[in-house]
């Protein structure tokens, strides 16, 4: 069994892997409805907001990252490693805890706009809940739906702040629906596979799972839930999972 300093490590992980989508590649660059690709390019517009917070806090430090334009270039790299240089920083050329602090950029806020558009939460909701999602009412669901995905946030959030491992792609598979991106975490000690189960909505692709060493995200909660549905009620699935809310907001607090 693993140890939960690596399971929390894997939480950052399938948060930071999602930061830039693997899932665009040559193989989907054919023909795309204008339509479509209209709204592909306002979506990563949007995604590409907190690389242009990153690119004004090192231009109002002085750097010169380039131009404003939410693109990471080669421009915006040099900008951000003489930055760290000049502040006796790590110099990686990469937003650590750090760099972010000194440039006074809010890094989990950061980490959030950067991936939570990538997750389909209603249907991760809805499947981790199971059978008894068809027993609450349109107003349960909704409820249900904004407070796990709460939950999921501040975990996979918590996770990322303390990931210092390394991921490389190994392979997908693509069709007109659904897709599927293999990774790798490479540990010092290990390499844990972890494959990104996506599905397309209009023009965007969604994760909807997560599996992990063959273990799935959704089916690991759908059975805890299960149990303790069963086992109590609904009420108190709510109850613990809020509970849980409240300790994850501790740990946030002190890490900020």
């Amino acid at each position: 069994m693993r140890s939960s300093r690596t399971r929390g490590v894997l939480v950052g992980a399938m948060a930071l892997s999602l930061a830039v989508p693997p899932w665009v590649t040559a193989a989907e660059t054919k023909e795309v409805p204008e339509k479509e690709e209209k709204a592909e390019t306002k979506a990563t517009a949007e995604n590409n907001e907190q690389a242009k917070s990153l690119q004004e806090a090192l231009k109002a430090k002085g750097e010169d990252p380039g131009p404003i334009d939410g693109v990471i270039g080669n421009k915006t790299r040099t900008a951000l490693r003489a930055f760290q240089k000049a502040n006796n920083l790590r110099v990686t050329g990469a937003l650590d805890d750090q760099t972010a602090e000194k440039l006074g950029l809010e890094k989990h806020k950061l980490v959030r706009d950067a991936i939570f558009p990538r997750f389909d939460f209603q249907e991760i909701a809805e499947h981790a809940l199971g059978a008894e999602w068809h027993r609450r009412s349109s107003k349960e669901q909704t409820e249900f739906v904004k407070l796990f995905a709460d939950y999921l946030e501040k975990a996979f959030v918590r996770g990322i702040a303390s990931n210092r491992e390394k991921f490389i792609y190994t392979g997908e598979r693509v069709d007109e629906t659904y897709a599927e991106v293999d990774s790798k975490l490479l540990t010092p000690k290990e390499e844990i596979k972890i494959n990104y189960m996506l599905r397309r909505l209009q023009s965007e692709w969604k994760v909807y799972d997560v599996v992990v060493e063959d273990v799935s995200l959704v089916g690991n909660y759908r059975s805890q839930f299960s149990r303790v549905i069963s086992k109590f009620s609904y009420e108190e699935l709510v109850r613990r999972i809020k509970q849980q809310l409240e300790v994850l907001d501790g740990k946030l607090a002190k890490a900020e």
